[in-house]
């Protein structure tokens, strides 16, 4: 088995396992200023609401323990409140009324598309943002209110964020192979995708690790587990997912889709597409190479040459045995078989 102590090392320098304390603190505060500010602020807007009914809950990869280290740490927390859709119908404005709920100084705060953000920033770089979803417990329904600030286009679309939590801690829940082949292949992403600026450009993290569940692959023996074929396999399930289209200029396009597995059911590469063909064709590209190189590792017989392939993929963090002791290891081997 190929690179057990180096991927073991490797998850254990990339992983975060828990909230940092100064992390843990900026998001408790965010959600005490929701909970004491938000229902005021309703109310002026003939809006009822009280502060036992808003509810925070954790999404993302801090609840499925799959989040890595970045420069930027990426935190969800969607909020959801008992709204009547139909008499709030302009998601922006309901949006604009929880933004003004945590805008102070010491945060920058913006709404997105399918949140609002809280972006805190040290020495003029921003080191965090929090994500907050807004959801309307509208009955026995649930959506989530979509639309930019100042876009035309907006709407309440139906979700289900707690039934998505569930999907994915049963999947990956008692499975610690998957979780780490999932933080792998995130920090493949991110590797690979470092200089990148447009957010539709990137594959989004949900995507990735729905393929991870999709097509993991588990390997292990009397050893341990194989991470290094584990993520081989998984990764080549993923690019085997692919299919390819032409444009109208005759041009291959690499593509793929993965629905969310509850409501609303969308592809959630929709965005990634939409914004640029050319973004799925590298992504299949990038991913293709990938693979290319994690089939080599599993190839070769050499654990140095096995580590420098593995590198290409998951970056210079991951550490390469030297030559020395695999030389010294084949020489010891034939001294013994020789007596």
């Amino acid at each position: 088995m190929k690179l057990k102590k180096q991927f073991a090392d490797f998850y254990k320098e990339i992983r975060i396992d828990d909230e940092t304390h100064a992390l843990r603190d900026k998001r408790e505060v965010l959600q005490a200023d929701i909970k004491a500010k938000l229902p005021g602020i309703l109310e002026d807007h003939d809006i009822t609401i009280n502060k036992s009914d808003i509810r925070l809950i954790d999404q993302g990869s801090y609840k499925y323990h799959t989040t890595i280290k970045a420069d930027v740490v990426d935190r969800d927390v969607a909020v959801m409140i008992p709204l009547s859709t139909s008499d709030n119908t302009d998601t922006r404005k309901i949006k604009g009324y929880l933004r003004d709920a945590i805008d102070i100084p010491a945060r920058t705060v913006v709404i997105k598309e399918p949140c609002v953000r809280a972006s805190y920033y040290e020495d003029g770089k921003e080191w965090l943002h929090i994500d907050l979803p807004l959801y309307a417990e509208d009955g026995d329904s649930v959506f989530l209110a979509r639309g930019k600030e100042h876009s035309s286009d907006y709407s309440w679309e139906s979700a289900d964020p707690e039934g998505l939590n569930d999907y994915l801690c049963e999947k990956i829940n008692g499975n610690n192979q998957l979780r780490r082949i999932i933080c792998f292949i995130k920090k493949w992403r991110n590797e690979k995708y470092s200089g990148s600026t447009s957010d539709h450009e990137i594959p989004p993290s949900i995507g990735l690790t729905l393929l991870a569940c999709d097509c993991f692959s588990e390997q292990s023996s009397s050893e341990g587990d194989d991470d290094l074929l584990s993520l081989q396999k998984t990764m080549k399930g993923i690019l085997d997912k692919f299919s390819y289209t032409f444009d109208g200029n005759g041009d291959l396009i690499r593509t793929i889709s993965r629905s969310l597995p509850v409501t609303p059911y969308t592809d959630v590469f929709k965005k990634m597409k939409d914004s640029s063909s050319s973004y799925m064709t590298t992504f299949y590209n990038r991913l293709s190479k990938a693979v290319d190189n994690l089939t080599d590792a599993v190839n070769v017989e050499s654990e140095h040459d096995a580590g420098e392939y593995v590198q290409k993929v998951l970056g210079e963090s991951f550490i390469v045995p030297p030559k020395e002791a695999v030389a010294a290891q084949a020489q010891n081997k034939r001294e013994h078989s020789f007596g």
